[in-house]
């Protein structure tokens, strides 16, 4: 049976890896230019890829700052506010969660265009950094309670490979 605990760490790992995929797009990386070969040679596909994790990244996290009752989020985490990081933690997750519920998840007619960084006071690597601390927060709690922490995966590897397959068709 699925446990709370199970269901944080399934959002976190999801979090992560859509955010690592999204900032390989973007992000500084050895492979840039085959990246942006890819990336410019199926741009109307890549571009709603591209987007689409972005959203999920932040969605996914997000969702682990949530207030009301029946959401699972950190809160359902035995012991969770007794950690010294939880209070930071958790008011930046808050920002985060205050930002996708107005400009993602219940957009109006007044939410047209949104700049994150203006909007939430947040840089990609103030992202990336909620996100790296709110997995160690995790993991903090998860040992205390026998269970295992969030698994430390990546999509890079695929990414990279995928992006040498479609450039080495191209010159075929």
């Amino acid at each position: 049976m699925k446990t709370p605990l199970d269901d944080v760490r399934v959002t976190l790992l999801l979090a992560r890896l859509s955010h690592e995929a999204w900032r390989l797009f973007d992000g500084p990386h050895a492979e840039r230019s085959a990246i942006l070969e890819v990336r410019n040679r199926y741009r109307d596909f890549l571009v709603t890829v591209e987007e689409a994790l972005l959203t999920t990244f932040v969605v996914k996290l997000a969702s682990l700052f949530g207030t009301h009752r029946d959401e699972i989020t950190l809160h359902m985490l035995p012991g969770v506010d007794q950690d010294p990081e939880f209070n930071d933690v958790w008011d930046r997750g808050r920002r985060l969660h205050k930002y996708r519920s107005n400009a993602i998840a219940h957009r109006n007619r007044a939410v047209t265009s949104h700049d994150f960084a203006r909007d939430t006071g947040f840089t990609y690597d103030d992202l990336k950094r909620l996100l790296d601390d709110t997995c160690a927060l995790f993991d903090r709690v998860a040992v205390k309670h026998g269970a295992r922490g969030v698994l430390d995966v990546s999509c890079e590897g695929d990414f990279i490979q995928m992006i040498h397959d479609l450039t080495a068709s191209e010159r075929i």
